[in-house]
């Protein structure tokens, strides 16, 4: 099983930071787990996020649908 982590520029884009203590606080507190690689950088599966983008989509398209209250 190969593991994919993502990129420095990934955990910028996801983030907002660019300094790993910065990035590593954000991941804490927005849920999402890591390991901390010996640079102090984190290590963040790849499939975690996609994971996580499903769960927030399933929970977006649930909501989404006809309001049958309108054409009352």
């Amino acid at each position: 099983m190969s593991l994919n982590f993502l990129s420095a520029d990934d955990l910028l884009a996801l983030t907002g930071y660019q300094k790993p203590a910065l990035q590593r606080r954000w991941l804490t507190e927005n849920g999402y787990k890591f390991d901390v690689r010996v640079d102090g950088r984190p290590a963040v599966l790849i499939s975690q996020v996609e994971a996580r983008q499903q769960l927030s989509l399933n929970r977006v398209t649930s909501r989404v649908g006809p309001n049958w209250e309108a054409l009352r």
